[in-house]
């Protein structure tokens, strides 16, 4: 195995922890909450161990095939936070759909809504901080 692809899982083996944890947390929340899934070893155990699966490949996938380095860094940095933030309120979102009672059509609207002003908003204002040089 080459010394960077080590490196590679390495560093997103350490970072998965979060995804399991999350898995860990959140699927007995949604799992109880959500009349339609049932509670078995299969769905308690399972899709956490799916969710991590799937996130970490993927990560490791985007990594070597790009060859980029997801470190949080300025211009880099605050792409990747916002990415980030977008999938979290599409998980938010889906769990106010399903387990919250609200109307569905509502929360995709505001989900569209709110991810689009955010876009809207980074475009036109991180394209002039990016450029900005740092001073310590």
């Amino acid at each position: 195995m080459k010394p960077q692809l080590r490196r590679i899982i390495r560093e997103e083996l350490l970072r998965s922890i979060v995804w399991i944890g999350l898995g860990i947390v959140g699927w007995p929340i949604v799992i109880s909450e959500v009349a339609w899934l049932d509670t078995t070893a299969l769905t308690v155990f399972g899709l956490p161990a799916l969710t991590w699966a799937l996130l970490t490949t993927g990560a490791i996938a985007v990594r070597v095939a790009t060859s980029t380095e997801l470190q949080v860094q300025t211009p880099v940095g605050l792409s990747i936070s916002l990415l980030f933030g977008i999938m979290l309120g599409g998980v938010g979102a889906v769990y106010l759909a399903t387990a919250g009672g609200y109307s569905a059509l509502r929360i995709i609207a505001a989900y569209v809504a709110v991810t689009s002003i955010t876009v809207l908003w980074y475009w036109f204002v991180g394209s002039d901080t990016a450029d900005t040089p740092m001073t310590t």
